[in-house]
């Protein structure tokens, strides 16, 4: 009795999923907004530069980093984003870790925006290009950390910096959350989870480094999908 019990279950599993994949309808796809927004391009390009340039990278014997170089790419900081610095509460880390407050309107829940600015080390002999140079070529800046994440790190502060100059105030804080020392699973993020639990900080929204736009990864799929970390 206990095999047609289990067998019955089987089968019915089965066709709910049969039934539920073959009425699937997809939502009709949303026209993106092209509306163009204006902002310093070659501002951007030359603050990412700049930042690439410092040679911040991680290295699990601690001794074999150069201190100078993180210290830095900090330093330059309110040089390149020099409205965000003059708004925003700045605290540092001992890990390294680099913690902004944008005051908000009200006291709703928070956001944060994550990304880190220590890179992997690089063998520079396998490289067309200095590693660290932030040449520009082929439309591209090339060097150790542009996409793993200091464009991230600096998209985000330049975003804000424009927000900042025109006026513009969140509805509730903001955070924004950097690591020094993401690239050997260090404690900076760590610094500043207890830093959010002692202040009794509960984000509603946290938005990190995330996945990638793929194509062709998943069977059915067709266009380009942005991937989206719920973990």
């Amino acid at each position: 009795i206990a095999l047609y019990v289990a067998l019955g279950v089987l089968v019915a599993f089965l066709t709910v999923v049969i039934v539920r994949t073959l009425s699937f309808k997809p939502k009709k796809a949303v026209e993106p907004d092209r509306t163009e927004i204006a902002f310093d391009r070659e501002k951007t390009v030359a603050n990412l530069q700049a930042l690439v340039k410092f040679k911040t990278v991680s290295y699990r014997n601690h001794s074999l980093e150069d201190d100078g170089e993180f210290e830095g790419l900090v330093s330059k900081l309110p040089e390149l984003y020099p409205n965000e610095f003059a708004k925003c509460e700045f605290m540092r880390f001992e890990d390294r870790a680099l913690l902004l407050k944008w005051k908000g309107k009200g006291e709703g829940d928070a956001s944060v925006m994550m990304a880190h600015y220590d890179v992997v080390p690089v063998n520079e002999d396998l490289w067309d290009v200095p590693a660290f140079d932030a040449i520009v070529k082929d439309g591209c800046i090339w060097g150790r950390g542009t996409l793993d994440t200091k464009v991230t790190f600096s998209s985000i502060l330049f975003a804000a910096d424009h927000l900042i100059s025109e006026g513009f105030t969140p509805e509730n804080d903001i955070y924004f959350a950097f690591g020094g020392d993401e690239e050997v699973n260090g404690h900076g993020a760590k610094d500043i989870v207890k830093l959010f639990i002692e202040r009794k900080i509960n984000p509603g929204l946290v938005l990190d480094e995330g996945g990638a736009v793929v194509e062709n990864v998943f069977p059915g799929v067709k266009v380009p999908c942005g991937l989206i970390g719920i973990a």
